[in-house]
């Protein structure tokens, strides 16, 4: 009896694999507009992220991390570059774990919030960094799985 697959196997699989043994931006950076930490107290992941925007044109043009992180995290982080530098800080508050699906890196629903914990963190440095008075939860980036 074949067991059914599920979206978050073998590619996506590989692909956290890839980040995850190659990581991109895991440092901090030196020049930083703003930096944020954020916890996951589910999987006790803690995580900084430092953005570089230029103010003229509201874009994230330089992103790294730092942090105690699981692979899916350390992983997802790495990946999240991809969705956010080179981008407006508008579209970036956009962005959810649907984004992140969208871009092939699917995980199971359990580990949701180690795959949005670095895009959560980037969202609220740029709350932050406007001085908006908002302030984003992981449920506002984890809609119906």
């Amino acid at each position: 009896m074949k067991t059914q697959s599920h979206p978050w196997d073998d590619e996506s699989n590989e692909l956290i694999l890839h980040y995850y043994s190659n990581p991109h931006h895991n440092k901090a950076l030196e020049n930083f507009t703003i930096k944020q930490e954020e916890g996951n107290s589910v999987c006790g992941d803690d995580i900084t992220v430092y953005l570089l925007i230029d103010s003229q044109k509201d874009t994230i043009i330089e992103y790294s991390f730092t942090g105690n992180t699981s692979m899916i995290t350390s992983a997802a982080a790495s990946f999240t570059a991809e969705i956010i530098v080179n981008q407006k800080c508008d579209d970036i508050l956009t962005r959810k774990y649907e984004t992140i699906k969208q871009n092939d890196f699917i995980v199971s629903p359990r580990r949701s919030r180690a795959a949005v914990i670095a895009l959560l963190a980037t969202r609220n440095a740029i709350h932050h960094y406007r001085q908006d008075g908002q302030h984003d939860t992981f449920e506002d980036l984890i809609i119906d799985l």
